[in-house]
């Protein structure tokens, strides 16, 4: 054997051949392998359409699928509109978000103005 690897080395490639046994052996067991694949791929289908063939246990899943209707609106223009004077009276007035725990709302001129003159504290956030 050391014969052949000193001669390899000299001749720059691979004299001896490769194991045939070795090779075949490397092809059933790879053959093998697809095969236990391809059984078990058509086990799982078979199990899968088996399963949506049965009828469904349930009666809830027995029931047929309706869709309800699409809720649109009638005029999008008048309800965006709508919310933004929502939006707007929130921002320019004063009130209380939590009046238990004492935090009120001011209008956004007010909250600029007192940033302005103030500054960005910790204590202010």
């Amino acid at each position: 054997m050391a014969d052949v690897d000193r001669t390899s080395i000299e001749r720059g490639h691979e004299v001896a051949d490769a194991p045939p046994l070795k090779l075949f052996l490397a092809g059933v067991l790879a053959l093998v392998c697809i095969g236990v694949i391809l059984l078990l791929v058509w086990g799982v289908k078979a199990w899968i359409t088996d399963a949506r063939d049965r009828p469904p246990a349930s009666a809830i899943a027995r029931m047929p699928i309706e869709a309800p209707a699409p809720r649109l609106q009638r005029s999008p223009a008048r309800d965006l509109q709508t919310f933004r004077a929502a939006e707007d009276k929130e921002l320019h007035a004063l009130g209380w978000v939590d009046r238990g725990a004492g935090i009120a709302r001011i209008p956004i001129e007010d909250a600029m103005a007192l940033l302005a003159t103030r500054g960005w504290t910790e204590e202010g956030k």
